[in-house]
């Protein structure tokens, strides 16, 4: 049975979430009536004009759509990071099963993407605490994010260090602005970045807050340094460090195609039929 105020912030969540999925599912359906009418009355030459426009329509509808999750997400999560509990994790074996995850699902895309884990000598397990669900969504906003900041048409590079206590993220784009940057370490906004929108910096901040991760700037070099709280003794028994559960890897697998399709697939052409 869940408690009363984590089930009204998942229901407020799938709530958003269900009434945004309506909205852009009622205008994607009109876009490919448009599509259609446009097919059968205008002339050869006139439809294949339309057709950047159209291309421009759907990408920015799927663009959309991922703002509604990530605005479902935002409400929610005062609430979730009062009740989600840190409890003891083994970060190794989600980080090998993510990595292989976000590599499978990125070969074949529009772009080169490739991601890599390191291990310091000796490190074959790291006990730490934190939360499966919540990790999630703090690795797959930081690929999307990395995705977004390489330049096309480079090959984008993402590398996750495990050091004792801390993982280091890094990629081979320009790094943070300074307003970012200082929005994700310190919580500072400018109104630079409120009219640029978009909620992927806060949400991997609140993610690392419900956690007890620390974020700081790794010093002579680019990239994110998460210093983990560590496992205490008395909790390690509570580690299990077989493989995860076949639901968490279904769910797991569900929001890395959601959120990778966006900035990895062609955007979806107008049909000729």
């Amino acid at each position: 049975m869940l408690q009363d105020d984590e089930s009204l912030a998942l229901a407020l969540r799938g709530g958003l979430r269900g009434r945004f999925q309506g909205t852009f599912n009622q205008l994607e359906n009109a876009v490919e009536v448009l599509d259609d009418y446009m097919l059968q009355h205008l002339n050869p030459a006139e439809y294949a004009d339309l057709r950047t426009m159209m291309r421009e329509i759907n990408w920015q509808l799927a663009y959309l759509r991922r703002l509604g999750d990530h605005a479902a997400d935002a409400a929610a999560a005062p609430v979730l990071q009062m009740l989600r509990v840190p409890a003891p994790l083994e970060l190794l074996s989600q980080l090998h099963e993510t990595v292989e995850l976000f590599n499978e699902l990125t070969v074949g895309g529009t772009r080169a993407v490739h991601a890599r884990l390191e291990t310091a000598p000796g490190l074959d397990v790291f006990p730490t605490m934190g939360d499966p669900a919540l990790l999630d969504g703090l690795l797959v906003n930081l690929f999307t994010n990395s995705i977004q900041a390489v330049p096309e048409p480079d090959a984008v590079e993402i590398t996750l260090t495990c050091t004792q206590n801390q993982l280091l993220y890094r990629d081979n784009g320009p790094g943070l602005p300074q307003d970012a940057r200082r929005l994700l370490l310190e919580g500072v906004w400018t109104a630079e970045l409120l009219a640029k929108g978009g909620l992927g910096l806060p949400l991997i901040r609140a993610y690392c807050t419900a956690m007890g991760w620390q974020i700081s700037q790794p010093e002579g070099e680019r990239g994110l340094l998460f210093t983990l709280p560590t496992c205490q003794a008395e909790d390690l028994g509570m580690l299990h460090l077989s493989a995860p559960d076949t639901g968490s890897t279904r769910r797991r697998r569900r929001l890395y195609e959601s959120e990778l399709r966006l900035y990895l697939s062609a955007p979806e052409e107008p049909s000729d039929t």
